[in-house]
């Protein structure tokens, strides 16, 4: 029998690809004459190249490639979540968003373009898929679970309820690039033309210019709004709101599709009033973040918050902000805080940062970029907090399934070409210069790399507070268990706030951590914060541009790194339209770091390569990082 998971004991026992961890495991002396598993070679190029010499860079990446299936296919649960499966039991009706594209394309896009002006793609894996990956569709009512604890499906399709849109992880974390005749999907890579500002953003021009009072109307008296949408909801052909969505069988398509269009046709001005009222909670928030003195009340020194801004996000921030309003909101007393002083909590600087690559979890010992995240399930509900909004409707099985997935996910191999014997000169290079911080597992700061400081500090002791309070309240059943990947019997939700957060308010915790560098050839731009463009720019400090291009996918292999140049604006915004121009003298924006060579354990690490006595060994360590 059907019961949503928030009033169920959940043991979920979660198939994982733990075992594909040997995949691309170090090359033994025994096999390494034979390089009998060609992905591994990734760990030891040097010992690979000279042990067959005649080995090349596409035997690599498809051995490789071959990995990244055999980790789906042992894991086809955690993949379909991880990719699509929405955060939470909450969202925007699925019916009205479907027809918002007919409504106000000026916001949202045309319906053909299916949301691809906020940089959202169709899921190549799935042609027919109601929306673009990365657009969750979750049940009202939950999750279907069998008499195991474990889920039997993403919507129970036998009981009429609402189904609502939400982010899944894939929105953020399901990268492309543009090989020219074709565009290439990575799981577990940042979504660098995703814009989730803009997509926020579109939300605050829908309510302020279709959602007034008159627009939405009565039950009695609906207003323009509402009965526009009402005729295109009816207007829509059979299985419109049902065809596409996830393992739904034909023969329940028509009363699915039945289903939506009644229940947002007899709710329309209760559903509209309501998306008036949250988004009027988020222009709250936003009002907090640009008042003078805030974190985004700078003037042309902060960066914007409706747009602008692919591949990027303030998750702390933002959900510090979010977190205030929504209190004041339910308290009634929104007008008061808007009036009164800065709470103390909410930053006085831009925190932003870039959507990192989530793959290969099982090498992060510590989530976010200040490690102040510890735990895998909690590094998700950490994501899935901002999404959601209410803390009791956070989907705490989709944080589970997939974060025991991601813990074996491997990283994208490089799509181009790479010179085998350079790369393998660069090896060394890479050990004695980065290995050290950048290896698995590492929790270290490193505030002596000196980069834009504003995402460390972000909590103060009173959002300190805030924060786990939230998280703690998100972890809403205490009676939620799953089994994880290494076989331990996890209940989340009991954990005590020291295994859940790490305290970062005081300066001698704050800094960023060293992350493990695989798949660093997708991970453009560099740094938290996303402010350098390119590796080679990285890597010759006195290079890095002042102004670049975000939102491009086409791939700049000489420079390894997206293409850049700002004065190409114009000819990509007509290619990829969430392009825009990322100036670095803005707050928050700073591309100073990681630029000067520093001393760890002892030993002088070099990170400045600026030196034209060093090309050849800076052309070698450019070339081996396109292998990781």
């Amino acid at each position: 029998m059907y019961q949503a998971p928030s009033n169920l004991f959940c043991t979920v026992s979660l198939i994982t690809a733990a075992t594909l961890f040997g995949v691309c495991a170090t090359i033994s002396e025994a096999n390494a004459n034979k390089v009998e598993d060609l992905c591994s070679a990734r760990g030891e190029l040097w010992i690979a190249v000279t042990a067959q010499p005649e080995l090349t860079w596409q035997e690599i990446r498809s051995a490789c490639d071959a990995a990244i299936s055999q980790s789906k296919a042992a894991n086809p649960l955690g993949h379909a979540w991880f990719v699509n499966a929405g955060n939470g039991f909450v969202g925007v009706p699925l019916a009205l968003l479907k027809v918002l594209p007919d409504f106000a394309p000026e916001i949202w896009g045309a319906p053909d373009q299916s949301f691809a002006s906020f940089g959202l793609f169709p899921d190549p894996d799935l042609p027919n898929r109601i929306l673009p990956r990365g657009l969750g569709v979750t049940g009202a009512l939950g999750r279907p679970m069998g008499a195991d604890g474990q889920p039997t499906g993403e919507i129970d399709y036998a009981q009429p309820q609402p189904l609502y849109v939400t982010f899944a992880c894939g929105a953020c974390h399901s990268g492309q690039i543009d090989l020219g005749d074709r565009r290439q999907t990575m799981d577990g890579a940042p979504n660098t033309q995703f814009d989730v500002r803009k997509w926020r953003n579109a939300f605050s021009a829908l309510r302020k210019n279709y959602l007034s009072e008159a627009q939405i109307g009565t039950v009695e008296a609906p207003g323009v709004t509402t009965q526009k949408l009402i005729q295109l909801v009816r207007s829509k052909p059979k299985g419109f709101f049902a065809q596409g969505l996830p393992q739904i069988k034909d023969d329940q398509i028509a009363a699915v599709d039945a289903a939506q269009r009644a229940i947002f046709t007899q709710n329309a001005v209760r559903i509209l009033t309501g998306l008036a009222q949250s988004t009027g909670v988020r222009a709250a928030a936003v009002e907090l973040q640009t008042r003078p003195g805030s974190s985004y009340g700078h003037g042309d020194g902060s960066p914007g918050l409706a747009g602008f801004s692919a591949g990027q996000s303030d998750g702390s921030g933002d959900l510090l902000a979010d977190l205030i309003a929504g209190k004041a909101a339910r308290d009634g007393k929104t007008p008061v805080l808007l009036a009164g002083p800065l709470p103390n909590a909410l930053p006085r600087f831009a925190t932003v940062t870039d959507a990192p690559a989530v793959w290969n979890q099982g090498d992060r010992s510590v989530g976010q970029w200040d490690g102040s995240v510890l735990e895998r399930f909690w590094r998700n509900v950490a994501a899935q907090l901002p999404i959601v909004g209410a803390a009791e409707k956070v989907d705490l099985t989709n944080a589970a399934i997939v974060a025991e997935y991601l813990t074996g996910l491997p990283a994208a191999p490089y799509p181009l070409d790479v010179d085998l014997t350079k790369a393998a000169r660069g090896e060394a290079l890479f050990a004695e210069n980065c290995g050290s911080c950048h290896r698995p597992r590492n929790e270290s700061r490193y505030p002596e790399v000196r980069t834009d400081m504003n995402r460390a500090r972000v909590l103060n002791a009173s959002g300190g507070a805030m924060f786990l309070a939230a998280f703690q309240a998100a972890c809403h059943d205490p009676n939620f268990s799953y089994t994880d990947s290494y076989g331990r019997h996890q209940k989340p939700c009991t954990m005590p706030g020291y295994r859940i957060l790490r305290d970062t308010t005081q300066a001698a915790n704050q800094g960023y951590i060293a992350p493990p560098l695989d798949g660093i050839w997708a991970r453009a731009p560099y740094l938290h914060n996303g402010s350098v463009p390119t590796l080679a720019h990285l890597l010759k400090p006195g290079t890095r541009p002042t102004t670049f291009l975000r939102g491009v996918i086409a791939y700049d292999p000489a420079n390894v790194g997206w293409v850049w140049e700002a004065e190409k604006l114009k000819t990509y915004s007509a290619r990829y339209p969430t392009v825009s121009i990322h100036d670095t003298r803005r707050d928050g924006w700073s591309n100073r770091g990681h630029d000067r060579n520093v001393v760890v354990e002892g030993r002088v690490r070099r990170l400045d390569w600026s030196d034209p006595k060093s090309s050849n060994d800076f052309s070698a360590l450019l070339e081996y990082l396109k292998t990781l």
